[in-house]
């Protein structure tokens, strides 16, 4: 993937597939785990999604000691060649990153390690939220925010149909001029980011949940994105006319 010179922002090439196909969500690794959002504890009508097993959720819990001890269980997974001294002092770090993660509003977030065949690894985030929308129906409410993320020229925005309905995604590479001191002396450097949001009307409410997928790892970009588009397409709305009640009888809860 080639970024032009000479911008601060540019729309990536790379896209989320239009239309949704079982194929590509099979190429989920084969240990999935699902995730689901209950009503009584967000106001959020549930809804689930299929990550890959690499992805480690952030400890989040509200309760700080919950959270220390979720922290403490990221951190063993997240470096599994560590030894005590590096799990007991990275442990508080994450502890902290839950917590602020929490209160930005996010429902869940993980990140994941993967090979990026090159001799190194590749990380990036995902995060779930949701917000209030006012709208009474969801292909309505996607054309109309569609409409919006168009006028912004550095957005690649596309629609979307998802299995769970209709859906609008925007990509954004982002670069980031970095310190000489930061870079090593290296003049022009810059930290490449790329990200995908994936905005998803729910069918049983009036709420719009937002997924962002983010990484610093473009050499593996192209990867990301296949897999972002197979994690949407696992989305399911419980107790919407077209969910899948086998698939939601399956989900692990996120929270009590």
């Amino acid at each position: 993937m080639t970024i032009p010179a000479g911008q601060t922002r540019t729309a990536g090439t790379a896209r989320i597939p239009e239309q949704a196909t079982a194929s590509r969500a099979d190429q989920i690794d084969a240990a999935e785990i699902a995730q689901i959002f209950q009503r009584g504890v967000t106001g959020v009508p549930p809804m689930q999604f299929e990550v890959p097993a690499n992805f480690l959720p952030y400890p989040m819990q509200e309760d700080p000691a919950e959270r220390m001890a979720a922290a403490e269980e990221f951190v063993r997974a997240l470096y599994k060649n560590g030894d005590e001294e590096l799990w007991r002092n990275a442990a508080p770090t994450i502890a902290g990153m839950g917590e602020i993660t929490a209160s930005a509003g996010i429902e869940w977030a993980g990140m994941a390690v993967f090979d990026n065949e090159q001799g190194g690894v590749a990380t990036c985030t995902l995060t779930l939220a949701a917000t209030e929308s006012d709208h009474m129906n969801p292909e309505v409410a996607t054309l109309a925010l569609r409409e919006v993320l168009v006028r912004d020229e550095f957005n690649d925005s596309r629609w979307l149909n998802l299995p769970c309905g209709p859906a609008v995604s925007r990509i954004t590479i982002t670069k980031f001029p970095l310190d000489l001191d930061v870079s090593g002396g290296i003049e022009g450097a810059e930290l490449v980011q790329g990200q995908i949001q994936v905005y998803i009307p729910f069918p049983t409410g009036p709420y719009m949940a937002i997924m962002t997928m983010q990484t610093s790892n473009m050499e593996v970009w192209v990867e990301f994105s296949q897999m972002m588009a197979a994690i949407v397409q696992t989305i399911v709305f419980p107790g919407a006319p077209d969910s899948n009640p086998e698939n939601a009888s399956e989900a692990a809860t996120t929270s009590e």
